[in-house]
């Protein structure tokens, strides 16, 4: 940090300590909210900066199918993609961290969020960036700044998770410390007005249980000049339009020329840097309101996403509608065929520009957010690390010192299988291994630890939640569920619960205080997918690790729930009660279902059940809701939402 930031950052501690504020000494009328703001790129850098990758050379909006600058090699060196390939090599768009800092006049905590266009951030990672801020930070504030983490689980940006490039990921973290500090040094007075409305257009659940949270919300901050500072929207949606997609090959012939890539195997799939379609709507809105435009995910769990789900040319012989319904004079996204479940970047874009117009539209009814409040508290859970895949993953390069999971090595600990699991129950590991038949070195520790926190600005309540949560945990199950149960199932019920006896611990919104509730996915760590129990399913492995045939026999005897599949239920009681494993029948059956639940997580899906496969556990919606439970005081588990109606695109709402 300069001599002269820090010196600022010094002096308007000073003054808010003596009770006064800036606001006192240069007449700034008090607004009750001080509100700064910051934002960096994450991109891998080229010759020791950005300038590769300079607004002025990517693609216009309007093009669908440029990959971008090309890079053959960056500063850090070869950049996998998260859920694509290794060797990064072209940027459609920029990636940022952004950051938001709030205070409430007169009080010396202030409140960073920081959001990036990354796949994920896990616990320990989070924990090192705010190690990083209390670093740079003045003395005085280190221990009053309180860093909330998210990612906006950005498929196409630098891999955060299983292939990290340690140098990328340590600039990464840089960008976001300073962004962060920098957002503190930023405060000004300022006012903060919210709305909350529904939004449609590019997203839907594509899960078993198809229950889409629609929920837009919006948090704008303004000085008191009447400049924007910045725009919030909280939105559910996976950031992947173009998720498996190849660009055509004329667009990077040259490119693989110069890669020495075959012509015939020259495929840019997977292999280039964009922020989908939360970028395209902070350059939409940037571009019309000013300010930082800051998204922050909801409930995307299993399985909110863009794909499958119609989009096109928005315009007035093509209006938005009802988001759903594709008009008859539309024509695709950058297209002029009737293919409108196409996967190119102009989807992103029309995603992201329509959200933007949908935020536009709430802000003209927006209402002041008063200076009642800013807290955050959080509760701490253990839960059982049950996908033997992820302690696999944990364990400890000798030579790096980095786990297969992320960046930093994070705690697992041993717990009683049944009662509390807290500090003083649960035994951290010390990153001990041991030796698995089938999986190799994995590490001790069965338990990992995580958090719920939620932050109070005002009336308005974020709930930070350490994973991919689905709707019907967040906005909760919709209210013609029982009586209409069709609507709400996938093409391929049998796979699923019938959503007519689906059960779930209760849901988050109905637990959260305040006016506006707002469930921040993926909110300071990233377990996985967080799923209900009662559609909780683990691969029989008998027929990969035995003989073929024998899940399909187990299944026919009334050993294992499914054809295919161990239900997670059977799975936990086994696992919390092993004396329940008597009730087996002896020999190859017992230990087929006893070897369905260790490794049936980490060793492939039961059909139409991806999700488990990316899962921390059977345990971690239960024991998430009870945290849930603890920090705000509700014991209020209900499960049907009266109030939500849970349309999604094959359920759509009528037209407007």
């Amino acid at each position: 940090m300069s001599g002269w930031r820090r010196f600022v950052l010094v002096l308007t501690l000073a003054m808010l300590a003596a009770g006064g504020g800036c606001a006192a000494q240069d007449a700034t009328p008090d607004t009750g909210w001080r509100v700064g703001t910051s934002s960096r790129s994450v991109l891998p850098t080229v010759d020791g900066g950005h300038g590769y990758a300079a607004p002025e050379r990517l693609p216009p909006d309007a093009d669908a199918d440029d990959p971008g600058v090309f890079a053959a090699q960056f500063d850090q060196g070869p950049i996998t993609v998260g859920n694509g390939k290794d060797n990064a090599h072209w940027v459609r768009d920029d990636l940022r961290v952004r950051t938001l800092a709030l205070q409430r006049t007169g009080s010396d905590q202030v409140v960073v969020i920081a959001a990036a266009d990354v796949y994920m951030v896990f616990r320990p990672d989070a924990e090192e960036l705010r190690r990083m801020v209390r670093e740079v930070l003045p003395a005085p504030l280190r221990d009053r700044v309180e860093v909330m983490v998210h990612a906006t689980h950005n498929h196409h940006g630098p891999d955060t998770a299983f292939a990290v490039n340690a140098e990328w990921y340590r600039f990464f973290l840089e960008q976001a410390r300073d962004a962060v500090r920098e957002a503190v040094e930023r405060l000004e007075p300022a006012t903060l007005r919210v709305a909350e409305g529904t939004h449609y257009f590019g997203g839907s659940d594509l899960s078993g249980l198809r229950v889409f949270d629609p929920t837009l919300g919006v948090l704008q901050a303004r000085a008191t000049d009447g400049r924007v500072i910045a725009t919030v929207v909280n939105w559910a949606n996976h950031p992947e339009s173009t998720l498996n997609w190849s660009p055509p090959r004329d667009r990077i012939a040259a490119a693989c020329r110069t890669l020495a890539w075959d012509e015939t195997a020259c495929d840019a799939q997977g292999r280039y840097l964009t922020a989908d379609f939360p970028g395209a709507l902070a350059r939409w809105l940037g571009r019309r309101l000013g300010g930082e435009v800051i998204y922050i995910n909801g409930a995307i769990g299993a399985m909110a996403s863009p794909l499958d789900v119609p989009a096109w040319e928005v315009g007035d012989r093509a209006p938005v509608g009802n988001g759903y319904t594709v008009p008859p004079n539309a024509t695709p996204p950058g297209s002029a065929g009737r293919d409108f479940l196409v996967r190119n970047f102009r989807k992103a874009i029309l995603v992201g520009e329509q959200l933007g117009v949908a935020v536009e539209g709430l802000l003209r009814d927006t209402v002041p957010l008063e200076p009642t409040r800013l807290e955050v508290r959080h509760q701490a859970f253990f839960t059982r690390m049950s996908n033997i895949g992820f302690r696999k993953l944990a364990v400890v390069d000798a030579q790096t010192g980095r786990p297969g999971l992320g960046f930093k090595v994070g705690e697992l600990f041993t717990c009683p299988s049944t009662g509390p699991k807290t500090a003083a129950t649960c035994q951290d590991d010390g990153r001990a291994t041991e030796e698995d038949p089938v999986m190799g070195p994995i590490r001790t520790g069965d338990h990992t630890r995580t958090t719920v926190s939620l932050l109070r600005v005002g009336d308005l309540t974020f709930g930070f939640l350490p994973g991919e949560v689905p709707g019907e945990l967040v906005i909760g199950l919709p209210r013609g569920i029982r009586r209409t149960p069709e609507h709400w199932a996938d093409e391929a019920p049998a796979a699923h619960a019938s959503p007519d006896r689906i059960a779930t611990p209760g849901y988050v919104k109905r637990m959260l205080p305040g006016t506006w509730r707002w469930a921040v996915g993926l909110g300071n760590d990233e377990l996985g997918y967080i799923l209900p129990l009662a559609d909780f399913r683990v691969l029989c492995v008998a027929d990969r690790l035995g003989a073929p045939g024998t899940c399909a026999r187990l299944h026919a005897a009334g050993v294992i729930d499914y054809p295919d599949a161990v239900s997670g239920a059977r799975c936990k009681a086994l696992t919390d009660a092993p004396s329940g494993v008597e009730a087996l029948p002896e020999g190859s059956a017992r230990e087929a279902v006893i070897g369905s639940c260790r490794y049936g997580q980490a060793l492939g899906r039961a059909e139409g059940h991806y999700e488990e496969t990316n899962a921390v556990g059977w345990d971690a919606a239960a024991d998430m809701m009870t945290a849930v439970s603890t920090l705000t005081g509700s014991s209020d588990r209900a499960q049907i939402n009266e109030r939500f109606d849970g349309y999604h695109h094959r359920h759509p709402p009528p037209e407007p």
